[in-house]
């Protein structure tokens, strides 16, 4: 799982930036806009650097998360960029969101938010390729990580 921390906040943006600008340019959209994500990661650092952060951990996540839904030239087009900005491909970084299923499945549980949210997109995802039977048991999963997240936090 992506680890976002002082030391390599700005490593991870520039990873963020990189796809952003290709993303806006796909959908025909100004990367500088108010409302981009990188101005409104801006204005948190401005605001807390731990916000920004975890946005950026949390926008990265979800980034990564939906590039299959895009076209396999854009796809190579944001590994291309990233690999000549000295980051890691598109492959390296999306597997520590890949594997997380894998290890929840192997673990029977999840340890962490950042696994709850990654499960749930998977099991959000009706085309993500699961079997039913792992889909199932990672519900089950995901019910009980729930379930115990409610009643620790219900204090």
């Amino acid at each position: 799982m992506i680890n976002i921390n002082k030391s390599n906040y700005e490593f991870y943006k520039g990873i963020f930036k990189v796809i952003w600008e290709i993303e806006a340019k796909y959908a025909n959209m100004d990367p500088n806009a108010d409302y981009s994500p990188l101005k409104v990661l801006e204005s948190w650092e401005k605001q807390n650097l731990s916000l920004a952060r975890r946005g950026l951990k949390e926008g990265l996540r979800d980034t990564l998360t939906g590039l299959k839904e895009l076209p396999t030239d854009l796809i190579s087009e944001m590994n291309k960029s990233l690999i000549e900005n000295n980051y890691p491909s598109i492959n390296i970084l999306t597997s520590q969101i890949r594997n997380v299923p894998k290890k929840v499945l192997e673990k029977g549980k999840i340890k962490n938010l950042d696994e709850y949210y990654v499960i749930k997109e998977v099991l959000d995802d009706m085309d993500y390729d699961i079997s039913e039977s792992h889909r199932a048991e990672l519900n089950k999963i995901l019910e009980e990580f729930e379930q115990n997240y409610k009643e620790k936090n219900a204090s």
